[in-house]
């Protein structure tokens, strides 16, 4: 490859990256656990630590199939996860990537954030996933539930984006009923 050609596909690497983190954040919102579970390499390794969030606890899960449980079990419509002062390295032979983002969860009662990292890697297919991931809950606060919704609003997103309807009932989702 020529010195043009290994700097373009590092280039097209870091977009392919940045994207996959955004869809990685608008999935899990929106409780499409289905297309959130793409996002990640069949094998992939997650750890979350401080998990649940404030526990000091740390679970860990290796392939899509034990990865599925954790995000089933989160209470879709209650939270919203934003990403602030990513980094992103691509290896030389643009194959892998590790990714540094902070994270801010803001639900209607508090928030709280972390420290999202991991290795990204290209599939046989051509689309960049999630082979390793660490989650790390660093703090928080919360009180009274104070957040009031615009629903008429939920359905005006552009691009063919998904609609995330708030639900003031915790677990459940409009995508998912």
């Amino acid at each position: 490859m020529t010195d043009l050609g290994a700097r373009l596909a590092r280039l097209e690497a870091l977009e392919a990256v940045r994207g996959a983190l955004a869809r990685y954040v608008q999935l899990m919102d929106g409780g499409f656990v289905d297309e959130l579970l793409d996002v990640f390499m069949a094998d992939a390794d997650m750890l979350a630590e401080n998990e649940p969030p404030g526990s000091g606890g740390s679970v860990s899960y290796h392939g899509r199939a034990e990865i599925d449980g954790h995000y089933r079990a989160l209470p879709f419509g209650w939270f919203r996860h934003h990403t602030t002062n990513t980094t992103i390295d691509v290896s030389a032979a643009a194959d892998h990537a590790e990714l540094s983002s902070y994270f801010l969860t803001a639900f209607p009662c508090g928030v709280q954030g972390g420290l999202y990292e991991g290795t990204f890697r290209l599939d046989v297919d051509g689309v960049w996933r999630i082979q390793r991931w660490q989650i790390t809950s660093s703090w928080g606060w919360g009180g009274e539930a104070g957040f009031h919704y615009f629903e008429s609003l939920a359905d005006r997103t552009l691009r063919g984006g998904k609609p995330v309807v708030w639900n003031q009932i915790v677990g459940t989702n409009a995508a998912n009923q």
